[in-house]
């Protein structure tokens, strides 16, 4: 009997100390810090070499630094917005860049010199808006075109033109519009396949491959769990990996269409994407507050937190090249991370020294701020029903909770019209009350994309309101997407209270 019993607790000491070994193996330090970027960073990519990291942030530029020393090496000037995306192609000769200004840029890489300028196609949305902004980019494998798209729902093409060639607009080759011209989604990632046959798209539910070759498209995957956010292509042959807004990250087999892996890798609502490691053993993926955290795609096990940002990590990549990853924050930072070794950790010296013990200092009394104009209803199950006229002044700010809309979409939830309905019989009952309808969601995801949409949820409340007989000249919209958060933002709980739509009353 004691034979067997001691066969089994060596069994589970080696499988601890495997276990251990591995998640030891896979902790990391920040070896670099990156200086130059002068405000929110989006997006980041290795060059295909591994020497370069290409930066694209909130004020148009585009930053370049050395990954081995950290230094800055160039800043380039590229847009008037907000870069969403940088890329390199397959050789690293060129990168290209896009923006929430509808423009894409394409730069030789040895001379940083403008090679090329593409405008994307407008959308006029229902509310006369036009969708310009482009959130992907990617060379043809060929190095002769680019493909772009973004809010519009149009895969564009633009050709880069030989030295002393003429540049030509580009043209749409794929609208992922109803057929009746009506908006559907906008293109959320883009990447070439592994066998370079397709261009590989997000958008909506959505997971569409492009035809390289016809331009045209060739099939598709759907994923009704949750609108789909980013798609990368692994390593490893038919290896496709998405993120979607219901926190997971899905590995797919690009040929049939088949989910090998799903692992839940944040909270639902959350907006990032995912890199694979250069054997596609990894994964590393963001936007779980302020850490990036590295998966095991086999068994979908965390194997590391890498905690450094003070702000939400917009984006995280490996390296093409070796065990290095970079990550970036809306806290304007980049960090460049190395597999910590054994060596690394400092032996601690013995201090000699006795310290003094240091005198505490008396604490300072806060002062106590007091804001009378406007004030903040406390939020209450039926604050519209038993609000009275007499009770509120103009200023006075009221939260309507429990209009609900689905998630990343300006569509009402079935729940929100008995709020809606209350909203109509107080608009009703007070015909002289003139308000303000604020939208506003928490800080995850595109700055841009989040002001649309808070903008976008506060007219469909409007709509509803004058389709029901209120007067328009009643009701005034504005939209503020995250810059006015009640709640912490690094917690779902915030988050979701953040995500709503408040009235104040302007004239009684």
């Amino acid at each position: 009997m004691i034979k067997p019993k001691f066969s089994f607790l060596l069994y589970l000491v080696v499988f601890a100390l495997i276990f251990f070994q591995q998640a030891w193996g896979q902790e990391y330090k920040i070896e670099h810090n990156l200086q130059g970027n002068k405000g929110e960073v989006q997006n980041i990519r290795f060059s295909p070499d591994g020497k370069l990291l290409a930066g694209g942030e909130q004020f148009g530029n585009i930053i370049i630094w050395n990954v081995k020393t950290g230094k800055l090496e160039k800043i380039i000037t590229g847009h008037s917005k907000r870069v969403l995306e940088v890329t390199f192609n397959k050789s690293g000769s060129m990168l290209a860049s896009t923006s929430e200004d509808g423009t894409v840029a394409v730069w030789d890489t040895k001379t940083w010199r403008l090679l090329a300028t593409f405008r994307n196609k407008p959308f006029i949305s229902f509310d006369g808006r036009e969708l310009i902004s482009s959130s992907f980019v990617v060379f043809s494998p060929d190095n002769k075109f680019v493909y772009f798209g973004g809010d519009n729902g149009y895969v564009m093409k633009g050709q880069i033109a030989p030295e002393g060639g003429v540049i030509r607009p580009a043209e749409e080759v794929v609208s992922t519009n109803y057929e009746d011209g009506r908006w559907y989604g906008t293109i959320t990632g883009g990447c070439i396949s592994g066998d370079e046959k397709y261009l590989v798209i997000t958008v909506g539910h959505l997971v569409d491959f492009i035809d390289l070759k016809a331009d045209i498209l060739a099939k598709y995957f759907r994923y009704d769990e949750g609108y789909l956010n980013d798609v990368v292509v692994g390593p490893q042959g038919n290896m496709l990996a998405t993120w979607s807004d219901d926190g997971k990250i899905n590995v797919w087999n690009s040929a049939t269409g088949q989910i090998a892996k799903s692992f839940q890798v944040t909270v639902p609502g959350n907006y990032s994407g995912a890199s694979f490691s250069k054997d596609g053993k990894y994964l590393i993926s963001s936007a779980s507050g302020i850490v990036a955290k590295l998966w095991d795609v086999n068994s979908g096990s965390q194997l590391s937190t890498l905690t450094g940002h003070s702000r939400i990590v917009r984006i995280s990549r490996f390296s093409p090249t070796e065990n290095i990853i970079a990550t970036a924050s809306y806290d304007g930072t980049v960090n460049i991370w190395k597999e910590k070794k054994e060596d690394d950790v400092p032996i601690a010296k013995e201090d000699t020294k006795k310290e003094e013990p240091k005198k505490e200092e008396p604490k300072k009394e806060e002062p106590v701020v007091i804001v009378k104009n406007p004030t903040v209803k406390e939020e209450k199950k039926d604050v519209l029903k038993d609000i009275k006229i007499e009770e509120v002044h103009e200023g006075d700010i009221i939260q309507l909770e429990n209009i609900l809309f689905r998630q990343s979409k300006p569509d009402l939830l079935p729940s929100s019209y008995d709020e809606l309905k209350k909203l109509l019989s107080f608009m009703k009952k007070y015909p002289t009350i003139q308000i303000e309808l604020s939208g506003h969601t928490d800080n995850v995801g595109n700055p841009a994309k989040n002001l649309q949409l808070s903008e976008q949820r506060v007219v469909v409340v409007k709509t509803y309101l004058i389709r029901q007989g209120i007067k328009d000249t009643r009701i005034k919209t504005v939209a503020y997407g995250g810059d006015r958060p009640l709640a912490d933002n690094t917690t779902e709980e915030g988050r979701q209270k953040n995500r709503r739509v408040e009235m104040k009353i302007l004239k009684k």
